[in-house]
């Protein structure tokens, strides 16, 4: 099985994709497993470190002001999606999973678009904490 895994940022992001990807190997020896993440995070340490590859694209959050800086970092996010494509391309996974980050958006967005099965994964979130107010 190949799979790539999507992470950035936090250790409360990478270490759950880390913790899939330890599990996958343990049930299937032979995985190939490729995370993506970005240049500025902690996987840059935590994934190789964990004995994976790591391949990095743009991805940036977004604040609610309107201004010069979220116009380059939107930029740049949606030059990341291209990115994300040429890569789960060239590694043609036979699922992506996203475990958290900015990141994330653009490599499941391109895998969806190469009709690539994903998965996501939130262990930050609480059942009904979101719709608190809507529910």
């Amino acid at each position: 099985m190949r799979v790539v895994i999507a992470c950035a940022g936090t250790g409360g992001h990478i270490n759950p994709g880390i913790a899939i990807a330890n599990k996958i190997k343990e049930e299937e020896k032979t995985s190939e497993i490729l995370f993506i993440g970005t240049n500025r995070g902690l996987e840059t340490d935590l994934v190789p470190r964990s004995g994976y590859d790591l391949k990095t694209i743009e991805a940036y959050g977004l604040s609610k002001k309107i201004n010069i800086d979220n116009l380059k970092k939107m930029i740049k996010t949606l030059r990341g999606l291209s990115q994300a494509k040429k890569i789960i391309k060239e590694f043609e996974p036979d699922v992506v999973v996203g475990t958290g980050g900015y990141i994330c958006g653009a490599v499941i967005t391109a895998a969806h678009k190469l009709k690539i099965p994903t998965m996501l994964h939130e262990s930050n979130s609480f059942p009904r904490k979101s719709c608190k107010n809507a529910c």
